[in-house]
């Protein structure tokens, strides 16, 4: 009886809640530019040719997997998390770059036919490949409209990728070991698939 009783009290209490409602996560998936990423071909193209090898790396496809978990409140606030755009370099070199954030926001109509909403938050690139040496985590600004199950996206990523590079005379004789760090993704380009 007694488990009743608290079953009936907790069913009570989480119909009348609206602070939390498991209808509200939406999930998205989809595929997304990111501007810097030539920055990364180029910086693996120079390491080449100072080592004294044919330098060739290109980034067929620069289209990356994204996924996300948003979280929408009746009252308009938002919180997501999103992992990606992933994107690999491979061939000659290899280097592989998958975001993590975090972000809260403001949808402006949530419900409606069409949402614009603005989220600001942190991210952290896990990266690895032949020349990365570590990575940094910055801060990510998106500002996009959500349709009933299309959300286009453009998001602003500070976030820097440190890489080993080489530092050459102007008749690549003499090369020094160095670092640099990029904006690998900065800006980025999305477009997400959303369902419930």
């Amino acid at each position: 009886m007694r488990a009743v009783l608290v079953g009936f009290v907790l069913a009570s209490f989480a119909s009348n809640a609206q602070a939390f409602e498991w209808r509200a996560f939406e999930w998205r998936l989809g595929v997304a530019y990111a501007s810097g990423l030539g920055d990364v071909t180029d910086l693996h193209e120079d390491n080449l040719r100072a080592e004294g090898l044919e330098a060739d790396v290109d980034l067929k496809v620069p289209l990356g997997i994204t996924a996300g978990l948003a979280y929408d409140w009746p009252s308009g606030m938002r919180a997501d998390v999103t992992l990606g755009p992933t994107f690999f370099i491979g061939g000659d070199v290899s280097h592989f770059e998958l975001p993590l954030g975090a972000t809260i926001g403001y949808s402006f109509d949530v419900g409606g036919d069409a949402s614009p909403y603005v989220r600001a938050g942190v991210i952290h690139h896990f990266a690895s490949g032949d020349y990365e040496a570590g990575s940094d985590p910055g801060f990510i600004v998106a500002a996009g409209l959500d349709f009933r199950r299309l959300t286009f996206e453009v998001a602003y990523d500070n976030s820097e990728v440190e890489f080993e590079t080489a530092v050459c005379n102007a008749n690549n004789t003499v090369c020094t070991p160095s670092r640099e760090s990029l904006r690998t993704y900065e800006v980025i380009a999305s477009v997400f698939w959303r369902f419930r």
